[in-house]
């Protein structure tokens, strides 16, 4: 017999986070309030014993479900969590990370005040490496209710100054996902939210920025993408993939032509940071890195943050001059 529609479906891709993820779930489990939710842990073929941990919680736990697949990122783990999804919202939960206490208390309480809002998104706070919690304090925070006529890019810049663009901050209507066919894009290993959040902007009624904490962050685990500057070449492949996607979604009018250009400075805002990076005394990095600088040679000229910062400024000068390879070099010098 089919149980109960859970109300929350938390989605928690798992990669070699063994050591993390029993805190992970009991961040969950410890959660006030009835237990109407469902934890599905998406294993994305781990090698370090998370894949036996996964079953060994959803044989233990009643709620917590195991779901595993061949290694193919954490995109492709987060859609597997979507289409098995069965809850009327959706959260997402990253396997080295934790749930604040009492969210699910202050979401049930946001939801039933707020009935026409669709997709709720909060903040963080960031776990030291020894345990302590502590704001991020170079994010404005912003309060309030973004409703569907103050359009899609103003609601979407809205949400990225306020800090809440990551997916693991958000509590979002199932049926708004259904009705977006919103989904991560497999080919985005790094980024992708920007995607995922744009698909779900062109379908949403209103979007709640909420002054609660959604997560407690994990900082400085080692293999994390964050930390990792040898995946620097893995981030303009996605950056590329995900401006193919931007211009399909101009093309079949999911997006306005207006808003392009607008769209198109928020993935150059993205790929400058990243570029900059990659201009490291190591060659080995610059190299790996060539390909992907060279294919999003479009998005030289574009990017707001870049005209705001005069070394970065130079830097997108050599880029347009010389090319990659001179522009990376002398860049590295300075360093």
């Amino acid at each position: 017999m089919e149980s109960v529609q859970p109300l929350f479906s938390v989605i928690t891709p798992v990669y070699n986070v063994c050591e993390y993820l029993l805190t992970a779930v009991q961040s969950v489990l410890e959660q006030p309030g009835p237990k109407d939710w469902e934890c599905l842990l998406i294993d994305d073929g781990s090698t370090d014993g998370s894949a036996a941990l996964c079953d060994a919680l959803a044989g233990m736990l009643p709620g917590v479900k195991a779901i595993h697949q061949p290694n193919q990122g954490v995109s492709a783990a987060r859609n597997t969590g979507l289409r098995a999804a069965r809850g009327r919202w959706v959260l997402f939960l990253d396997g080295d990370d934790c749930l604040a206490p009492d969210l699910l208390p202050q979401l049930r309480q946001t939801i039933e005040s707020r009935p026409e809002c669709d997709w709720l998104a909060g903040r963080f706070l960031i776990r030291g490496t020894d345990g302590t919690l502590r704001e991020h304090t170079g994010l404005q925070r912003q309060t309030g209710v973004l409703p569907a006529d103050a359009g899609v890019v103003p609601r979407l810049q809205a949400l990225y100054a306020a800090g809440h663009w990551s997916v693991w901050k958000f509590c979002i209507r199932h049926d708004l996902i259904e009705k977006t066919g919103a989904q991560f894009w497999p080919q985005v290993r790094w980024g992708e939210e920007f995607g995922f959040d744009l698909q779900l902007m062109t379908g949403c009624r209103e979007l709640c920025l909420l002054d609660i904490v959604f997560l407690h962050y994990r900082e400085g685990r080692p293999g994390s993408l964050l930390n990792d500057e040898k995946g620097l070449a893995d981030h303009f492949l996605s950056l590329q993939a995900t401006w193919q996607h931007l211009e399909e979604m101009a093309k079949s009018k999911r997006i306005s032509r207006q808003d392009l250009p607008a769209l198109r400075d928020m993935v150059a805002d993205m790929f400058w940071p990243q570029a900059r990076t990659a201009a490291v005394r190591d060659a080995a990095v610059r190299r790996a890195c060539l390909p992907g600088l060279r294919a999003l040679r479009p998005l030289y000229p574009y990017g707001t943050e870049v005209r705001t910062r005069s070394s970065w400024r130079l830097f997108q000068l050599l880029l347009r001059a010389l090319g990659p390879r001179p522009a990376l070099w002398l860049a590295s010098r300075q360093r």
